[in-house]
């Protein structure tokens, strides 16, 4: 599902429920959808980064 698509039914869900959104409700809806697919991309390329391997410095003299 792509962003719009989330936003879209977080936003009807609500309304179904019988919630009036204002205007501040659903750029708060929109910001936390986007801050959470920012998280899940940060989370994969972490975990699918190749591991740190730590290398001693060469002495310079």
């Amino acid at each position: 599902m792509t962003q719009s698509e989330i936003e879209l039914l977080t936003i009807a869900k609500l309304e179904h429920e019988g919630r009036q959104l204002t205007l501040a409700d659903q750029r708060e809806i929109r910001r936390s959808i986007q801050s959470g697919i920012a998280h899940r991309a940060r989370f994969r390329s972490m975990m699918t980064s190749p591991d740190y391997q730590w290398k001693k410095p060469q002495r310079l003299r």
